[in-house]
């Protein structure tokens, strides 16, 4: 199971189409999607801080926040989808 990587996952679904704009590819390394997710966390958590010091930027702060922890997510669920799979044995 040390060989484990990411299966497809998409995110980020647009509004008035059965599509997603954005998508975390298959077979990236475990240890290198679950890395990025630790930065876009650690990102967004900043981001946060930084929403409640500047007021007039708040909006667009939060927004920005919110994929963040977007893209964090997919990449920690591409990661826990692609363990299960090395962990049943082959493709799933």
């Amino acid at each position: 199971m040390t060989n484990a990587t990411t299966k497809l996952t998409p995110f980020a679904a647009c509004d008035h189409v059965d599509h997603h704009l954005f998508a975390v590819q298959p077979d990236i390394p475990i240890l290198d999607a679950l890395e990025h997710a630790s930065v876009y966390l650690s990102c967004a958590e900043a981001l946060f801080h930084q929403a409640t010091v500047r007021a007039e930027h708040s909006a667009t702060i939060r927004w920005a926040s919110k994929h963040m922890l977007d893209t964090a997510r997919s990449l920690v669920q591409a990661s826990i989808d692609g363990l299960h799979t090395a962990k049943a044995g082959g493709e799933a």
